[in-house]
């Protein structure tokens, strides 16, 4: 397969790390995608080879800390990196992700082992990161966002849905994310007008924003949202007009 770019085995749960090994005895240069979730019988080791011969590769799941070791020295050149709803890493993990200078993209969706430490450990790092997912993070709070304020403030897209920042947090990042367009504070049932205006005076830049299941937010947080001058997409879902602003 010298010449393969893609290779899907999600789902394979009879592959062992023996059967994966007869696969990589050689370089395959031209592979950029590899996903291995819900592989249940793939452990560390496996990581270990495949470091060794895909030197260019830009995605792969279900991973743990240790292999996270191996991804980081062995595939310093990947630049997208999907970890979602893997369990088995924490934040030790990231102090290996730190220094991938490669990475654009990471994928944390549902890592429920990830808190404000790990987002520490990305911050103080040497990444320049595009693209963060940390929704569904329930250790994720207004911490991390200045700590992305810090150390990822070049961030385009910024998906923080279900996590337990308030606004707060918003105040502590927004001053410094000039480059972001997309912000995902879906479900962040903390959140209130005030964030919507710590957001609309500072994200200027932003072209899409989900508010779904936002309850505390109303309709003058809303108004001053859909003054941004660059906004496309508004995401609204399960908001509802109270009644003294139906009254209105």
């Amino acid at each position: 397969m010298p010449h393969i770019e893609s290779l899907n085995l999600c789902g394979c749960f009879n592959l062992t790390d023996n059967g994966l090994g007869h696969a990589f005895v050689q370089d395959i240069p031209s592979l950029r995608v590899l996903n291995l979730s819900l592989c249940k019988q793939i452990t560390d080791s496996s990581l270990g080879r495949i470091a060794q011969y895909l030197k260019n590769l830009e995605d792969c799941q279900k991973l743990t800390d240790l292999s996270l070791k191996h991804v980081s020295k062995g595939l310093n050149k990947l630049k997208e990196l999907n970890l979602s709803f893997c369990g088995g890493i924490s934040d030790a993990g990231m102090i290996h992700l730190s220094h991938m200078t490669h990475l654009c993209s990471l994928n944390l969706r549902s890592c429920d082992n990830i808190s404000d430490t790990g987002i520490m450990h990305l911050a103080m790092g040497s990444l320049r990161l595009s693209g963060l997912d940390v929704s569904f993070c329930d250790k994720i709070g207004d911490q991390s966002l200045a700590y992305i304020a810090q150390g990822l403030y070049q961030l385009k897209s910024l998906s923080l849905c279900s996590c337990h920042i308030s606004d707060d947090g918003i105040n502590r990042m927004v001053r410094q994310m000039h480059e972001l367009k997309t912000l995902n504070i879906g479900q962040c049932v903390r959140i209130t007008d005030k964030g919507l205006e710590l957001i609309a005076d500072h994200l200027t830049q932003l072209t899409g924003i989900d508010l779904y299941g936002c309850t505390k937010i109303t309709k003058r947080g809303l108004e001053r949202i859909t003054q941004l001058p660059c906004l496309k997409v508004l995401n609204l879902g399960l908001w509802q007009m109270t009644e003294s602003e139906r009254v209105r």
